[in-house]
């Protein structure tokens, strides 16, 4: 299963290069891997359940390990120092080795087209109010993943220890992790509820919550962005000053006020560009640092 997911990312890195990409296949690609998160889900559900009986023969759905972004950064380490591959969850630094090439070379594409949690962060806002936030407040919230991001870089890079980081890859605990993650959704806590639900009432109330102010995962993958040859151009003597590129976009970036989209918070996803007035007015397009220039939308 891990075979098919990497494929699919591949799949989608070249996609993301063709400058006639839809939003529509955006969507259509974000939609596939979130069912197929979904069956995942289930499936390891089902493995666990087998496991627990004493069937040892059924196969671990190992795309669940994505979902262990902590361990996926120790064996990164490791990998980085030794050349050793992550010898218990490997499929978990595959997809943020795949995430982390990807940022590079197509911008936050992973968050765009390949996240659950991201697809479901839209469908929340799409449905929602999309309260615009001050730009002080927007901005101490924005700095709080970057906090996490930080702490667990340091943590892990500085602190640990390449023999504590083997100690912790062979432990108990790490080998059964997805296992614990499972039951923490299957048996979840009080606290856990609220807190899911308040963060899906503040998806709902301003967009992508989530997303643009705590997830450390987009963060790391921001920060890899600047790296990528592709940004969003804005033709300033075609723009009318509509701000509708701000309302299309996932991460309520002003688009209007910028002639090159470089922040961190850019996904790629190219919605700005696809808006109807944008499309008529020819004032927005994606170019890359080599000097092409992509054809407007249509």
């Amino acid at each position: 299963m891990s075979i098919f997911f990497v494929s699919r990312i591949i799949i989608t890195t070249l996609d993301l290069f063709n400058k006639e990409l839809m939003v529509s296949m955006r969507k259509i690609i974000q939609m596939t891997f979130f069912i197929y998160t979904v069956i995942a889900g289930i499936w390891f559900y089902i493995y666990i359940h087998e496991l627990q009986k004493g069937n040892y023969n059924i196969i671990k759905p190992s795309s669940v390990e994505g979902f262990l972004p902590i361990s996926a950064l120790l064996g990164l380490k490791r990998f980085l120092l030794t050349g050793t591959y992550d010898p218990v969850h490997p499929a978990g630094l595959t997809i943020l080795i795949a995430a982390i090439v990807m940022s590079i070379l197509v911008k936050k594409s992973f968050c765009s087209h390949i996240c659950p949690v991201g697809f479901l962060s839209e469908l929340i806002s799409n449905a929602g109010f999309k309260f615009k936030i001050n730009r002080w407040i927007s901005g101490f919230l924005g700095s709080l993943k970057y906090i996490l991001l930080l702490f667990f870089l340091y943590v892990i890079f500085y602190q640990m220890s390449l023999q504590q980081i083997v100690f912790f890859q062979n432990s108990p605990y790490n080998k059964i992790a997805d296992a614990k993650m499972l039951y923490f959704f299957l048996d979840i806590s009080t606290t856990g509820f609220i807190v899911i639900i308040s963060l899906i009432l503040l998806t709902f109330l301003f967009r992508n919550f989530w997303c643009r102010f705590l997830c450390p995962y987009g963060a790391l993958l921001g920060i890899l962005s600047w790296l990528s040859p592709f940004k969003i151009r804005r033709e300033k003597n075609n723009c009318i000053d509509c701000k509708k590129c701000r309302e299309a976009c996932p991460s309520d970036i002003k688009v209007y006020s910028k002639e090159s989209i470089f922040t961190v918070n850019c996904i790629g996803c190219r919605e700005c560009a696809k808006n109807e007035t944008a499309v008529q007015q020819h004032c927005l397009r994606l170019i890359n640092k080599t000097g092409y220039y992509g054809k407007y939308e249509n």
